[in-house]
C-alpha cells in the first residue's frame, strides 16, 4: 500500500517515536514539497526533534517528496483548508493512492467527500495494534503520549481506547 500524508500524522508519530509504524504499514509514504517544508525545513529552523526524524525518513527513501502534482484528474482548491492539506489532497487524487493521512477534521471531511480513503494518526495506532505490530501495552502507552501532544476529545480517546482494549 502507498499513502500520501499531510504534516500532522508525520509530526505526531515522530514526536512519540513511532514514525516507523508507517514503514511497517505502507510500502511508501509520499508527501508534497509543501508538507516537507512544513515538517522538515520549518521544523529544523524551530529546532524540533521531530523534523530531524522526518528528514531521516526522507533521506532513507521511505518518505518520498513529490515535487510536482500530476494533474490527471484536476486540482481542487478550498479556502477553508491549509495549503499543505490542499496539496496533500491534490497529490492523493493525482496518484490514486491507497490512503491519505490527515488529522485535521475539515480536511478529512473534504477528502472523504472526494471518495478518498482517509486515515489519521490514531488510525495508524489502531491498525498497528490490530496487525500485531504493537502490543496492547505499547499501543496504550502511545495513545497516552499522543494525548499529551495533540488534542483528543474524550469521545475520540474513548473510541481508540475501546479499539485497543477489545
Amino acid at each position: 500500500m502507498i499513502a500520501v500524508s499531510n504534516s500532522g500524522p508525520l509530526i505526531h508519530l515522530a514526536k512519540v517515536g513511532c514514525l516507523d509504524l508507517l514503514n511497517k504499514l505502507f510500502e511508501h509514504v509520499i508527501i508534497s514539497v509543501v508538507v516537507y517544508n512544513e515538517t522538515v525545513e520549518k521544523g529544523l529552523k524551530e529546532n524540533y526533534a521531530d523534523a530531524v526524524i522526518i528528514k531521516k525518513a526522507v533521506e532513507k527513501g521511505f518518505i518520498i517528496v513529490e515535487d510536482k502534482i500530476i494533474e490527471k484528474k484536476g486540482r481542487i482548491s478550498n479556502s477553508q483548508l491549509h495549503r499543505g492539506e490542499i496539496e496533500t489532497i491534490n497529490l492523493a487524487i493525482s496518484l490514486t493512492t491507497d490512503v491519505i493521512l490527515l488529522d485535521d477534521e475539515e480536511a478529512r471531511i473534504y477528502a472523504k467527500g472526494l471518495n478518498l480513503k482517509v486515515k489519521g494518526t490514531l488510525g495508524i495506532i489502531i491498525d498497528s495494534f490490530r496487525k500485531k505490530i504493537l502490543t496492547r501495552k505499547k499501543a496504550l502507552r502511545i495513545l497516552d503520549e499522543l494525548n499529551k501532544t495533540m488534542y483528543l476529545s474524550a469521545d475520540v480517546y474513548s473510541f481508540v481506547l475501546n479499539c485497543i482494549m477489545t
